[in-house]
């Protein structure tokens, strides 16, 4: 849930909390649920009504915005019905440690409030109605409504487009030359890139280091393409931060294999969707069965 709220020195402060599971859907699982099996897509949205929020990468925006006509329909229509139950996390991992190094509240160092705080801004601004010292109840239930921030972002579909292609590029660059100097001494790795025990306060740099680690090793056999900089992004930061993640099967190997024990994001590929719902929708269950225990004994 994002909330808005009054800042004595700033135009107001935006904040991000969660009482339920999160889940991050890739671009993959958006358009699978918004298109696919109406019954399915049904129960998803019925869990967002039951706790769960969506972590939204603005990296898929891009992807997002382009397609038209009846596909493009039905995947606004289904963003429209997450509604505001999502907030947007950060796509780039450096950010993310950057926080974790400054010893940020780990519930807070996803969070990536640069471009919805000029989308807030925006809004207010045009709605005369609305006054900043009556937030957060001027605000509208639909005030932050993913299908009307994604028209907002439209128009910045190239620079998503530029960005994510400079990711893949930096990726690329850099595993390629850790790989030649692991190539020329093989202490290196173990000096520079040491495999890490999880820890609580700074999930993503253990993610980070791990996977960094795994690439080196792979990329003998293995050249990175283009998406492969946003996608080990998100990798990073969907399997640290969220409950439940969605990623293609590459990725969801390389996150299942790193150390153990770990507190990550059970992880889901294309085809286990309707295995994601279910063990969500158990989840729900069994946390809602708890909470009737715990009222009942006192």
């Amino acid at each position: 849930m994002i909330t808005v709220s009054p800042h004595p020195t700033h135009l107001f402060t935006l904040t991000a909390s969660t009482n339920g599971p999160t889940v991050f859907l890739d671009i993959f699982a958006i358009k699978e649920l918004a298109k696919g099996d109406p019954e399915r897509r049904r129960r998803f949205i019925a869990m967002l009504d039951r706790g769960v929020e969506v972590m939204f990468s603005v990296a898929n925006a891009a992807e997002l915005s382009g397609p038209q006509g009846s596909s493009f329909d039905k995947m606004r229509e289904f963003l429209d019905e997450i509604g505001p139950r999502w907030f947007p996390m950060e796509f780039d991992p450096y950010i993310c440690l950057e926080r974790e190094r400054d010893k940020k509240d780990p519930t807070t160092c996803c969070f990536s409030d640069r471009l919805l705080k000029v989308f807030t801004a925006t809004h207010i601004r045009r709605s005369p109605n609305i006054k900043i010292e009556d937030l957060p109840e001027a605000l509208p239930a639909d005030f932050f409504r993913l299908g009307l921030f994604m028209e907002w972002l439209a128009p910045q579909r190239q620079n998503i487009i530029e960005g994510k292609a400079q990711m893949g590029e930096r990726l690329k660059d850099q595993i390629l030359a850790h790989r030649a100097k692991y190539e020329r001494d093989a202490s290196w790795l173990e000096a520079k890139f040491p495999m890490l025990p999880f820890r609580t306060d700074c999930p993503a740099t253990f993610v980070y280091i791990n996977l960094v680690r795994r690439l080196i090793l792979e990329s003998k056999s293995r050249v990175l393409t283009s998406n492969d900089g946003i996608d080990f992004g998100q990798a990073v930061v969907a399997s640290a931060y969220a409950t439940v993640a969605t990623l293609d099967k590459h990725w969801k190997r390389r996150v299942e294999i790193l150390p153990k024990p770990s507190r990550l994001a059970r992880i889901y590929y294309g085809q286990e969707l309707d295995q994601m719902v279910r063990d969500l929708e158990r989840n729900l269950d069994n946390a809602a069965l708890r909470r009737g225990r715990a009222v009942s004994s006192n």
